[in-house]
């Protein structure tokens, strides 16, 4: 078993060694069972399954429809997902805000919150007409870039009848901010769709 890290997905890689396939796949399966078992709802894609794919998909099989909403991401979420084969079944609309002041016409406080960042989610669903909506605030720490340097990221994501929040704060510059933001944000949404807990700690997180 190997690690490989690349912030902010860490890679499990399983090697075994057989006679032929049916060798390598009857040691391999106890093996991969551990690893699900203790990963659980950590593992976001396997093989060569990427995690936007993996979400695209469940939103296809769901005959769902995205709107997202981004704060200094620099579009990367939309990025991810509007490219993808399929993709124009499901994405509807891409917001890309970097001044906060309103968003889809809620009013943005000077300290974003839950119930602000839930309102800007709803409004975003229901003005775009898709069936779920991804909204990433950020809250980035005021000084130069630096290893300390943090941001606050607030998730949101609505569907006619729901709404969940999510809350985060990462470390390590603009940059880690910003990726991990996205990668976060990505994953909710997998975990939402898939029924599984939005809110589940990580440990790129800081309290």
């Amino acid at each position: 078993m190997g690690f490989r890290a690349h912030y902010p997905q860490l890679e499990t890689k399983l090697t075994i060694r057989g006679t032929n396939m049916e060798d390598i796949q009857r040691k391999l399966a106890p093996v991969v069972a551990e690893v699900r078992k203790r990963l659980g709802n950590f593992i976001m894609a396997e093989d060569d399954q990427t995690l936007e794919g993996v979400t695209l998909k469940a939103l296809m099989d769901q005959n769902a429809t995205l709107t997202v909403v981004e704060t200094f991401t620099a579009g990367q979420i939309a990025a991810r997902i509007a490219h993808l084969p399929g993709a124009e079944k499901v994405f509807r609309h891409g917001t890309i805000a970097r001044h906060l002041d309103r968003l889809f016409d809620v009013a943005i406080p000077p300290e974003i919150d839950q119930p602000t960042t839930e309102a800007v989610t709803r409004a975003a669903r229901e003005h775009t007409g898709a069936s779920h909506c991804l909204t990433v605030l950020i809250e980035l720490d005021d000084g130069a870039d630096r290893m300390d340097l943090g941001g606050t990221i607030w998730i949101g994501i609505a569907t006619g009848d729901r709404v969940e929040f999510r809350r985060s704060r990462i470390l390590g510059g603009r940059e880690w901010v910003r990726l991990g933001a996205v990668e976060l944000a990505l994953d909710c949404l997998r975990r939402f769709l898939q029924g599984l807990p939005v809110v589940e700690r990580i440990d790129f997180e800081k309290t």
